[in-house]
């Protein structure tokens, strides 16, 4: 992981990422085209370890974050891709002259850019599989030359029969994404498998000791003081309880946090759709 690529690359050095994998691959083995170290920071990278693909994920922008946590809260989602190459170049090359835009290349060079789809999601659907690619961006970053770009994308995976979205903050879940971030750290703590306590049998005490006048973190304290539970290990068990999808906490409906009032739903499984 040390060093990073070279921001004005020669076609010889672009060629060599391709040859290395870079994009490429799936599941464990999988390497995105584009690293956190290779872009510069504006505070809004990320990288998350993923329980679908046992390995850490590179996100350039907190939108790709919110759709990967989202795409990763689906039941039927099998592996996730993050800056997925759209290869071979001259593909794209070739769309975008059909088209007449230019093809993008790389800032200062000639050097034809190896253009990318920020998450390429595999679906497992009646014993098959499909694939979703989607571009995660923020409507204020649309402007008309991002959107000729997006076009290119669009019709590369049009010919390989792929759907193609656009998710921007109007077309998904706000709330949900937020508040599976909060409890993503949960699906790493090592304690809940250490536990005596299962997920399922947490969060039920939990809802047993509900009330609308209690914040979350007063439920928790006195959910894990009855478990005889550390509070720390008691919100890792909530947590893989939420992200089982076998808890109650509506995660629809405000923003949750350490001091905010917990709402919960009527029935205990809600499947939250979103690809």
């Amino acid at each position: 992981m040390a060093g990073s690529k070279s921001r004005m690359p020669s076609e010889r050095l672009v060629e060599r990422w391709i040859r290395a994998g870079y994009g490429q691959g799936e599941g464990s083995q999988y390497k995105p085209f584009l690293y956190v170290r290779d872009v510069p920071s504006r505070g809004t990278s990320s990288m998350v370890k993923s329980r679908i693909t046992d390995r850490t994920h590179h996100y350039l922008s907190k939108q790709e974050l919110k759709v990967h946590l989202l795409s990763t809260y689906q039941p039927n989602v099998v592996d996730i891709r993050e800056q997925f190459a759209l290869l071979p170049r001259s593909e794209t090359a070739e769309i975008s002259e059909n088209i007449g835009i230019r093809h993008p290349v790389y800032p200062g060079t000639n050097t034809p850019t190896v253009m990318t789809t920020d998450l390429l999601i595999t679906i497992e659907q009646n014993s098959d599989q499909k694939l979703l690619a989607i571009s995660a961006k923020l409507s204020k970053d649309l402007s008309d030359r991002n959107i000729e770009k997006l076009r290119i994308e669009q019709l590369y995976w049009e010919r390989r029969g792929v759907k193609w979205i656009l998710a921007t903050e109007k077309n998904i879940p706000a709330y949900l994404s937020k508040n599976l971030e909060f409890f993503e750290n949960t699906l790493h703590d090592e304690r809940v498998t250490e536990c005596s306590i299962t997920p399922t049998e947490f969060s039920m005490e939990f809802e047993r000791n509900h009330c609308a006048t209690l914040c979350f973190n007063q439920i928790l304290s006195l959910t894990s003081r009855r478990m005889n539970l550390d509070a720390s290990t008691g919100f890792s068990l909530l947590g893989v309880a939420v992200w089982a999808q076998i808890s109650r906490i509506d995660l629809n409906k405000d923003y949750i946090t350490h001091r905010a009032f917990v709402n919960l739903q009527d029935q205990r499984v809600r499947r939250h759709e979103f690809i």
